[in-house]
């Protein structure tokens, strides 16, 4: 079991076709110190005082939040949130207000521990 601390963020380029979440561990920088978020992790997440507002198992919901992309044939698209295009949300988390906490310009991103097996 890996444990791993620093902060969450976004992540996309083009080819990634939406927001990824990711985890950007401390004292490494760029590809190296960034882990996308998959199901199974155990991430706790703390606000900008120290309270954890997330603590939890990492389960994406593929579905919540899911709209036709314009132009596109019936039934083509994606889960969006805070008006980007995404990939998952967690269950039980509304798409946006999940989003918020990774997508916070100007505001400095949110400290964290993940816990990976």
């Amino acid at each position: 079991m890996a444990r791993y601390v620093g902060t969450v963020n976004f992540w996309f380029e083009t080819g990634t076709e939406g927001m990824i979440w990711i985890f950007a561990e401390h004292g490494k920088e760029g590809y190296n110190g960034m882990l996308y978020l998959q199901k199974g992790d155990h991430l706790t997440i703390y606000d900008d005082h120290e309270k954890i507002i997330f603590d939890g198992i990492i389960d994406p919901d593929e579905k919540i939040g899911w709209k036709q992309h314009p132009f596109a044939a019936k039934g083509i698209g994606q889960p969006c949130a805070l008006g980007y295009w995404i990939h998952w949300t967690q269950k039980g988390w509304q798409p946006d207000d999940w989003a918020a906490l990774f997508i916070r310009d100007p505001l400095p991103p949110l400290k964290a521990i993940l816990i990976r097996n």
